[in-house]
């Protein structure tokens, strides 16, 4: 009997081209799996493999709690891409994604692990603009109406079945995001693509200027049509930046 390697359970491979020279990692977004990035593996780019992250408390991790602190999902997950990086690995993350992904770069920077490539962050101010604000999600009610602020539509939880499966970890997830405060540690030395919707409400184009004080490399900024929940739309265009921007290593 064979037992999964513990850096597995956080990660699901999504699309396994022959001959991969580079990967991408991608972390989703509040209450997320791994399934979110399915459409990213219909048509993967040659040589790319794509990854996702499989937090506990969704999917085919549902029966286990979820985290609710943003710097112990990151050291999971960094503890997980040790195990990817012998080839260029971008990593990618949406919103608390992008946070989550943020602090895992910091983390293997601080072990002086090479390998990440690039981080592209989507939909999330920088990280020193954070402010903690844990009162915001106190009860499921907070965190039903804390989603239809970031526009999900609250109907989506009126079923007590979808209530009890799915909100446990939106709740921790908003806790995780609202519990959220930048330290001083190591700078990730990869560039930084740093993305956002033209409408969404929650991050600027001024705001994606501050990633440059969170990398030692260059940062790019890139304004993409859409709202906060842009991803389903443009994720063909997320995937053309990135292999443009990885370059030779993968179309090489």
């Amino acid at each position: 009997m064979t037992t999964t390697a513990p850096w597995r359970q956080h990660l699901r491979l999504l699309a396994a081209p022959p001959e991969a020279r580079a990967r991408i990692v991608c972390v989703a977004p509040a209450g997320g799996g791994a399934s979110t990035f399915q459409p990213w593996a219909v048509d993967p780019p040659q040589g790319v493999e794509i990854w996702a992250v499989q937090l506990p408390g969704r999917e085919d991790r549902l029966q286990e709690a979820p985290f609710t602190d943003v710097t112990e999902a990151a050291r999971r997950v960094a503890m997980a891409l040790q195990w990817l990086v012998d080839r260029p690995c971008v990593v990618f993350g949406h919103s608390l994604g992008a946070l989550i992904g943020y602090e895992a770069v910091r983390v293997l920077a601080a072990q002086g692990t090479d390998g990440v490539s690039h981080l592209v962050v989507s939909g999330c101010r920088p990280p020193d603009s954070h402010r903690p604000r844990p009162e915001l999600v106190r009860s499921d009610q907070d965190a039903v109406d804390e989603l239809a602020r970031l526009g999900l539509s609250p109907s989506a939880f009126d079923d007590q079945e979808t209530r009890s499966v799915v909100l446990p970890a939106m709740r921790g997830d908003l806790r995780m995001f609202y519990s959220y405060e930048h330290r001083s540690g190591a700078t990730p030395a990869c560039p930084i693509i740093a993305l956002a919707g033209d409408e969404d409400p929650h991050v600027s184009e001024v705001d994606l200027l501050g990633w440059r004080r969170h990398t030692s490399a260059t940062t790019t900024t890139a304004v993409l049509p859409g709202g906060h929940h842009y991803l389903a739309d443009v994720h063909p265009r997320i995937v053309q930046m990135i292999v443009e921007a990885v370059g030779d290593t993968i179309s090489g």
